[in-house]
Parts: C-alpha cells; sequence; structure tokens
C-alpha cells in the first residue's frame, strides 16, 4: 500500500491506471513512467524503496549487478508484475498480489 505522506501511493498510481494508462516503475533508474504523471509522493516512495533495493535483493541471495533490467509494469487492463532481466539475458516475471 505504501503510505507516504499522509496518503497512500497505491491510490495516486490507480486514479493514473484508472485514466487508461499503463505504469512502469524502472527501479534501477528510478524512473516512472508516464513521467509527467509522477506526483511528488511517487517520486518520493520511488527513491525510498530503491534505495533498499539493494539490501532487499541480497537478502533473497540476488546481487543487483547482475540485472540488466527490474521492472514493475501495470498495464491497461491486465493485472500489475514485476519483471527482470539478468545479465545472461534470462527474464524472469511474476504477478504481483492484488490488495483491493
Amino acid at each position: 500500500m505504501n503510505y507516504v505522506d499522509g496518503d497512500y501511493t497505491l491510490d495516486e498510481l490507480d486514479d493514473i491506471h484508472r485514466k487508461g494508462n499503463d505504469i512502469e516503475v524502472n527501479w534501477l533508474t528510478r524512473t516512472f513512467e508516464p513521467a509527467n504523471m509522477a506526483t511528488p509522493r511517487i517520486k518520493k516512495s520511488i527513491g525510498y524503496w530503491a534505495d533498499s533495493l539493494e539490501k532487499h535483493l541480497c537478502s533473497h541471495n540476488v546481487e543487483i549487478e547482475k540485472l540488466t533490467s527490474l521492472y514493475f509494469k501495470w498495464p491497461v487492463r491486465q493485472r500489475k508484475y514485476m519483471i527482470a532481466t539478468d545479465d545472461r539475458g534470462k527474464e524472469y516475471k511474476i504477478y504481483v498480489n492484488e490488495t483491493k
């Protein structure tokens, strides 16, 4: 749910998604798409979670240096998922549990 600065980031993401926009967070570059809809709360949230990303991945025996990409994606009319590619070109995809 991610509560930041007095409100839930997920509510902002849900608003953006409901308006017909695909959502994408590139965790390695800390970028958000659609960039013009990135609010200060969304940017702060991405920064907060990206700061702890290496430690989190390490706890799962994943070396961040071995990842060439790591995205959260939420396409219109589809489920949310995470997708990563390692330095061998192998792709990993997992769907995010729905909470609402």
